[in-house]
């Protein structure tokens, strides 16, 4: 066989490398939230995130922020909340006078 062929086959395999290696950039606005994830060069701020960590953050957008140039999970706090018996406007067990 000639060598051209074998160039031609290492040149695709460093295109299909190339190709393959594609970094996902993650959008994010001032305040750390996140805008977008993209592998194109758009206006904005952006930090450049693995394929593990584009994993843990896609479907949970809301539970990561970026602080100090970096993916971090920052779940939403939980909330709690308690009622009084005559808190209760509409409550049979008690005269709301």
């Amino acid at each position: 066989m000639s060598s051209t062929f074998f160039e031609a086959l290492s040149e695709s395999l460093e295109q299909a490398i190339g190709h393959a290696t594609k970094e996902h950039k993650l959008y994010f606005d001032d305040e750390g939230c996140i805008i977008d994830i993209s592998y194109d060069v758009l206006p904005g701020n952006y930090i450049e995130i693995t394929e593990d960590e584009y994993s843990m953050c896609y479907q949970k957008r809301q539970d990561y922020t970026i602080i100090e140039n970096k993916l971090t999970f920052s779940p939403p706090k939980q909330r709690t909340w308690g009622l009084v018996q005559k808190d209760l406007s509409r409550n049979p067990y008690i005269c709301n006078k």
